[in-house]
């Protein structure tokens, strides 16, 4: 049977596809973009009939029918990094837990703790050869489909063409076609304080740096800021939408990279649609599997590799708390720690954790991200014993290596002035400072 009388014995409805689920299974479902919600919604549909089915995705980009409190009964829902509208979904009452790992053993972790028996997946149209490419976000889907019983296929058209992985009609158990539009990924714009920020970090890049930068407001300003830098590289997690204007812009050529060279190598993408359009059948641009661009090893083999990354809060000790805000989970562990080791392993790399001094409360009210400890209960993203520069616009504080006493002084030398003489006094007051 060749590959195309395969895909026609396959083809189905997104209802006939979901029959095929059974209690007790567990579903793997492609986050982001990806999220495929015609079949989470037939999927909702089934909720009286089901027991015991374990959901597991992330970064939602869609407000999908399993986020309904309704679903608490029947479905688990598992994250492995929240967003907007799993952190809605939460305070709304919805059940969810979350996995804690470093974002290069994803595929570890799937294996080991979540075990899917069911994918839902979503890819591009079939080749000719019989593959469908996993486009933005392969999630390592085609590795785990030789493991599940059920590899449910939405063919969405819209989807980008990515060179990387693809999954094989011959892998697949049920497919079906239907358009599906894409969500943007809108970025910040940047603000002044973010300028500041990134001023401070940007002068300390060199040319022929190979980068890796996170989402954010910093973290774009820093990735603009770099127009006029020369031959630098990116490896990085997550191709971001100042990714995508510094490879127009000719900023980035990937010629001095020692691997992967002259080539973009990136876990997923997310952005405009414009920045699709430019990924779209560039051969420039690679995807590759987490276990791989996260892996420490393998950045540290990238000279100059430059890591930024943002956080929520630091305490005088070094402590960087990324991922929960009133030691509630808000986002994830995701790669940054990963990153951290990586950059400072490479030669000539730099790691930097990147934030403003204040944040400001809906009510207008400002409180210092520099804070003498965390609250009980925060989480720790980044060790102390791990962290390098701490910036924000009030310069950087260089903490590798450095004894209790120098960091107090450096953190509370960059922090809001209206924070100091308070953060000082604490100090003091825990023989941080004499």
């Amino acid at each position: 049977m060749n590959v195309r009388e395969q895909y026609q014995k396959k083809l189905t409805s997104p209802k006939e596809a979901v029959k095929r689920i059974v209690d007790g299974d567990i579903i793997d479902v492609h986050g982001s973009a990806q999220t495929s919600v015609v079949l989470l919604s037939e999927l909702y549909l089934r909720k009286d009939e089901l027991n015991n089915v374990t959901v597991s995705s992330s970064l939602s980009s869609y407000d999908h029918d399993l986020f309904r409190l309704d679903c608490n009964d029947t479905f688990r829902y598992l994250s492995t990094f929240l967003g907007g509208y799993e952190r809605k979904a939460i305070k709304n009452g919805r059940q969810m837990d979350y996995f804690c790992f470093q974002l290069r053993h994803s595929e570890i972790l799937k294996k080991m703790r979540l075990r899917p028996t069911v994918l839902f997946v979503m890819a591009r149209p079939m080749d000719e050869d019989g593959y469908m490419n996993l486009s933005l976000s392969p999630g390592s889907m085609d590795v785990f489909a030789q493991d599940a019983r059920e590899v449910i296929v939405h063919i969405n058209d819209r989807l980008p063409h990515l060179e990387g992985a693809s999954i094989h009609i011959s892998q697949v158990t049920a497919v079906f076609e239907q358009s599906q539009k894409l969500t943007p990924l809108i970025s910040p714009e940047p603000v002044e304080e973010d300028l500041q920020v990134a001023a401070h970090i940007v002068e300390r890049i060199p040319d022929k740096a190979c980068l890796q930068i996170g989402i954010g407001g910093i973290s774009n300003a820093v990735g603009y800021s770099l127009v006029n830098h020369k031959h630098l590289g990116i490896h990085t997690e997550m191709f971001t939408e100042s990714m995508f204007y510094l490879m127009q812009k000719g900023a980035v050529d990937n010629s001095a990279k020692q691997l992967d060279k002259g080539i973009t190598v990136t876990g997923f993408a997310s952005g405009s649609l414009d920045m699709y359009e430019f990924l779209h059948h560039n051969p420039k641009v690679v995807t590759k599997p987490l276990s791989y661009t996260n892996n420490p090893y393998i950045v540290a083999q990238q000279d100059n590799f430059i890591s930024v990354n943002s956080c929520i809060s630091v305490d005088l000790t070094g402590q960087v708390c990324s991922e929960s805000i009133g030691g509630k989970q808000f986002s994830g562990t995701g790669g940054q720690v990963d990153f951290v080791r990586g950059a400072q392993m490479s030669k000539g790399g730099m790691s930097f954790i990147a934030m403003r001094s204040t944040n400001t409360k809906k009510d207008g009210t400002t409180t210092s991200k520099i804070v003498f400890q965390h609250p009980a209960g925060e989480i720790i993203t980044t060790l102390r014993t791990d962290v390098q520069y701490i910036v924000t616009e009030y310069g950087v504080a260089d903490l590798l290596h450095e004894t209790a006493a120098n960091r107090a002084k450096k953190l509370i030398a960059i922090a809001h002035p209206d924070y100091r003489d308070e953060l000082t006094y604490q100090a003091k007051q825990a023989g941080f400072l004499i």
